[in-house]
């Protein structure tokens, strides 16, 4: 194996990794009750020793997990994403498709649930595992408070359960977000408009970016969605954003719900998510054997981070899912 900083690492990615993925990673369709198809992905060994279904963050499609889905599979699991709705290859729910845009939180949650219950049929029997990220960690957290389900443990990376406003404060911020997704509703209710600032899809240089310190990482995330430019995402909405501010609050409400221990990997140097919030998520569950275990100095995307801290990462997620790891 080559690491990240490595010329070879590209090399051994589209040597390796992608037609892995091509060859070993099925594409499959789920369509919701109100018509949004969705796509997800299912990598399908004979004899698994678990299954990973894996939840994206925002702006994200199962595309940019070829990588981990490649490693977990080394580690003999079958392994599921899903494309949310309004982003990757599902559906699209503006009449802008760069629109990050959702009308409820809520969907995310249920269409996860649908996904995992489709997957389930493969694997009816197999211990089932949870694997979120960033929004997809405030879903998957909604998802576990309020569905029954099988998963038995669950890593929230760089869970987004509180997020950090600059210099303005918290209060300050959802009250201008939720004034412009009333006036967008009054004004525009089939157009959705951005938040201010937010653009269509725009490629960020890598000297630009605040996600991960792994320049050859970051550089085949770009190529990705350069090749299919379908899955390219803008900024959120004022509505995303409302629905997102509700759905933290939310998270963080129904904690104490949680049955299953819950491990949440934070990046030490995340500009994205509020770590504070984090602590406050943990204090409430209901299973003591969870824990927060800090990658200093990492980035917000820890799966895309230079391996410094990525192995770090990846290597708590592996001891989690094992048998009595969070014991």
């Amino acid at each position: 194996m080559y690491t990240d900083d490595d010329p070879q690492w590209i090399r051994f990615y589209t040597q390796q990794i992608e037609p892995f993925w091509r060859d070993h990673v099925e594409s499959h369709q789920l369509e919701r009750p109100d018509g949004v198809l969705l796509h997800w992905y299912l990598h399908r060994p004979v004899h698994p020793q678990g299954l990973v279904l894996i939840c994206p963050g925002r702006i994200e499609a199962a595309l940019k997990y070829q990588e981990l889905v490649w490693q977990l599979a080394q580690s003999n699991y079958a392994v599921a994403v899903v494309d949310h709705r309004g982003q990757g290859f599902s559906d699209r729910l503006s009449n802008n498709p760069h629109h990050g845009h959702i009308d409820q939180f809520q969907d995310f949650v249920d269409d996860l649930e649908a996904v995992v219950q489709q997957v389930t049929n493969y694997y009816p029997k197999v211990p089932q595992y949870l694997l979120a990220h960033s929004m997809g960690g405030a879903i998957a957290a909604l998802y576990l408070a309020q569905h029954e389900h099988r998963i038995e443990k669950a890593v929230l990376s760089s869970p987004m359960l509180g997020v950090l406003t600059g210099n303005k404060p918290k209060w300050f911020a959802q009250t201008m977000v939720i004034g412009g997704a009333l006036l967008n509703r009054i004004f525009s209710p089939r157009k959705p408009w951005y938040f201010f600032g937010m653009t269509d899809y725009r490629y960020v240089p890598f000297d630009e970016n605040e996600l991960t310190h792994s320049e050859a990482r970051y550089q085949m995330f770009r190529d990705a969605y350069e090749q299919n430019p379908e899955v390219q995402l803008g900024g959120p909405t004022f509505n995303w954003l409302a629905q997102a501010f509700a759905a933290m609050r939310a998270a963080q409400q129904q904690a104490d719900k949680i049955e299953i221990p819950v491990l949440v990997l934070q990046s030490g140097a995340d500009s994205v998510v509020d770590n504070h919030s984090h602590q406050r998520f943990v204090a409430r569950l209901q299973d003591q054997r969870s824990q927060i275990k800090c990658i200093d100095g990492a980035r917000h995307e820890l799966f895309m981070e230079s391996d410094r801290y990525r192995q770090p990462a990846l290597d708590a997620v592996l001891r989690w899912f094992q048998p009595d790891a969070s014991q």
